[in-house]
């Protein structure tokens, strides 16, 4: 009876490993992997999947008014600031219906540029009533891209930012297939490609809707977006770019490019000043607090959006300083992406500089 007794015990023992063997191999076989979930602040901190070069700091640079010298604009920011830059995105050319590009480059910019050692991406705009044929048109899209190289080899430019923008959303595919053209042929010279394109997150979608970020991704080295503009000329008055609407983009741009690898991030320097009734005009620091001081007004600052602000006659004024860029830039550092662009240099509060220098110091 002992022998049977301990013969049926070992009996049973193998039939529960045996059962228990099959559920784990069924387990391993048949469960799903488990989804990971979305990427917080830290993990783009810690990334490590793809190595991070130093920080791009790109200051958008606009030419003088007609009749005015090329030492004004946003000439004397750039050679004051250069220390804290890598690049600058001159505003000089725009493809035309015919294919060609339109050009207001300035031989002093160029060379006092190269001079401090900046690297330069010039900005590729699209000329007003040229877009269906520069990107509908696959004959003048390809003239229009070949022009593009052409001109980085020539003026030896270390690559290019294309900024098409008031784009209807029916060219979306046409966008992607311009930037699929363009992209393997400036890459052949070993050059850089930027594209600038509109944030999504709450955005009206006849505005954003051409930008389709997860197919743009593959055919730029960087998506440069445009967090600016949550309140613009013709909108009612509010902050240029409210925290949380700035902060909401970000994520999703991260998200949908690929990682923080591929995206800059736009940082406004200017306002606007809308009357009542009408178009608001576009302030620089500078001339919102002289204003300010004129009208004997005190200028506000709200906590929520993080911008400042006054009022005067039937006049709102919303602009950027020192405290609402470090806003801004607080919530860039904690997604550690590829770097900033400042629109446009010459329009900020100069102490902005500290700001970005103690974030993203040059180099790093």
């Amino acid at each position: 009876m002992t022998k049977l007794r301990n013969s049926k015990i070992l009996t049973i023992a193998i039939l529960v490993i045996f059962i228990a063997s099959i559920a784990w191999l069924a387990g391993c076989s048949k469960s799903p992997a488990p989804k990971p979930s979305l990427p917080g602040p830290n993990d783009y901190q810690n990334n490590n999947a793809v190595p991070m070069p130093p920080r791009l700091v790109i200051g958008y640079y606009e030419n003088p008014w007609p009749g005015t010298p090329d030492q004004s604009g946003s000439f004397p920011s750039m050679k004051t600031f250069a220390k804290s830059m890598s690049a600058v995105g001159p505003f000089w050319y725009k493809a035309t219906k015919d294919g060609t590009l339109e050009a207001k480059d300035s031989q002093l910019v160029y060379d006092t540029a190269r001079s401090l050692g900046l690297k330069m991406y010039p900005l590729i705009t699209n000329k007003t009533g040229s877009t269906d044929e520069v990107l509908g048109n696959p004959a003048i899209r390809t003239k229009v891209i070949d022009n593009i190289v052409k001109l980085t080899q020539e003026k030896n430019y270390d690559g290019v930012n294309i900024d098409f923008e008031l784009l209807p959303p029916n060219h979306r595919d046409n966008l992607t297939a311009f930037m699929a053209e363009l992209y393997p042929k400036i890459k052949a010279i070993n050059k850089t490609v930027i594209i600038s394109v509109f944030p999504r997150v709450d955005v009206a979608e006849d505005v954003s809707g051409a930008y389709d970020y997860p197919k743009l991704a593959p055919n730029t080295d960087f998506l440069q977006i445009m967090t600016y503009d949550k309140h613009w000329s013709t909108s009612k008055p509010g902050a240029i770019a409210p925290v949380d609407w700035y902060e909401k983009n970000i994520k999703y741009a991260i998200e949908q490019a690929g990682g923080p690898h591929k995206v800059i991030i736009g940082i406004s320097a200017y306002g606007y000043d809308w009357p009542k009734k009408g178009a608001g005009e576009t302030v620089t620091y500078t001339s919102a607090i002289v204003k300010a001081e004129q009208k004997g007004v005190k200028i506000q600052y709200d906590e929520v959006t993080q911008a400042p602000n006054y009022k005067y006659d039937d006049h709102e004024v919303w602009f950027e300083n020192a405290k609402s860029t470090a806003a801004k830039l607080d919530i860039v550092a904690k997604y550690n992406p590829a770097g900033i662009a400042i629109w446009r240099i010459g329009q900020e509060q100069p102490e902005v500089w500290a700001e970005i220098d103690k974030r993203f110091p040059k180099g790093q």
